[in-house]
């Protein structure tokens, strides 16, 4: 429940900066989102779980030389914040299958590794939407659209709400020649990417990556000739469509029966000009809100909502708003055009320093399933 009405959180208002517990659920709703190198960011690094947790997040971002130090440290348990808790009898503990899958597609995202290896270590854990998140990324990125498909739509059902999974997903599709379906699933990353990415563009990516350029060209086109789309939509398929070469007579044709739809047009605009009025609207939406994205938002931000720390994490390009009837806080990343509800007060339950490494931690998979409204 949010605080009395005007009411503000004193948790993050430290002279320090807000206390780590309330930075791991920063760091999750970003994660939540999609943003994971700034859930990297913002999550502390002081006991054993959560370097784990910034290894998942360091994999997920990409950034393999920081996933692979801070795999080795874990492996290596030496360090004050990495020392494993062993009862005096007790057997060295061994490694864990988790941290070892982490390890190898760090190490495959780095060059130094191969798929064969990840499978292998995947092939002998439990299934899990996060393992099947991570595997999926990993084939992917060596350009194995076959193996990756079928885990990217087994982390999607498991909870999994990373844009790339729908990507993967649809591109499978149109590999089969099924281009509608594949535009419905890069329709749905559409409507939850945030402004800077392009679901569109990243199909075809994944597509040319694994071999299946005419997959490519052929679904780009069936985006720019799908009159169902909305144009902003289909101003994507064509910019994917021009930057494969898929242009040309075939491009000009859709573009003629495009502009012949004046009455479509119309309407799309007074659709438009609905949607920027009630962006003009000031009625508290905080409670409840999964947060809002695009340049939209930027109204009922500066008249809403009032700017309670102007840098609340260091590095972080993020102010923390909040609104005064609700007492409800808010992370605004200025540079990405996000903003995302986050709690100010630490959570009722305790860090579990002794926290089991054989699966994904919470922030993997359905825990964070999260689609924010387009």
């Amino acid at each position: 429940m949010p605080l009395r009405p005007g009411v503000i959180p004193p948790s993050v208002l430290r002279a320090n900066g807000p206390p780590p517990e309330v930075l791991r659920q920063w760091s999750d709703a970003l994660a939540a989102a999609g943003l994971y190198s700034e859930a990297l960011e913002v999550h502390p690094a002081l006991e054993r779980v959560d370097i784990v947790r910034q290894a998942e997040l360091a994999v997920l971002a990409g950034i393999h030389t920081t996933a692979l130090e801070l795999l080795h440290e874990l492996a290596a348990g030496k360090s004050e914040r990495t020392r494993r808790t062993v009862a005096p009898l007790a057997k060295e503990r061994p490694v864990s299958p988790w941290l070892n899958l982490l390890s190898r597609v760090a190490e495959l995202l780095a060059g130094t590794g191969d798929l064969a290896a990840v499978q292998a270590v995947a092939e002998g854990m439990p299934s899990s939407a996060g393992q099947d998140w991570i595997v999926a990324l990993a084939a992917v990125s060596v350009g194995d659209l076959v193996a990756a498909a079928p885990l990217a739509r087994s982390a999607r059902e498991g909870g999994c709400r990373d844009l790339r999974m729908l990507t993967i997903a649809a591109a499978d599709h149109a590999r089969l020649g099924e281009y509608q379906q594949a535009l419905d699933l890069t329709g749905q990353a559409q409507r939850i990417a945030l402004p800077d990415e392009d679901p569109a563009a990243l199909t075809v990516h994944v597509l040319q990556r694994c071999g299946f350029g005419d997959a490519a060209r052929a679904l780009a086109m069936a985006g720019v000739g799908d009159g169902t789309l909305s144009p902003a939509f289909r101003t994507d398929w064509k910019a994917a469509a021009t930057a494969i070469g898929a242009g040309g007579l075939a491009m000009l044709g859709q573009r003629v029966r495009a502009h012949a739809k004046r009455a479509d047009r119309r309407i799309e605009r007074k659709v438009r000009e609905a949607e920027a009025i009630a962006d003009y609207d000031l009625t508290c939406r905080c409670y409840g809100s999964g947060g809002w994205i695009g340049p939209g938002r930027q109204f009922y931000l500066q008249n809403h909502l009032h700017e309670l720390l102007p840098a609340p994490v260091a590095g972080l390009g993020a102010r923390l708003m909040i609104c005064r009837l609700t007492s409800l806080t808010f992370l605004d990343l200025m540079s990405r055009e996000i903003t995302l509800p986050v709690p100010s007060s630490p959570p009722t339950s305790v860090l579990n320093p002794d926290a089991d490494e054989a699966r994904p931690t919470p922030g993997m998979g359905v825990s964070l399933g999260l689609a924010l409204p387009a």
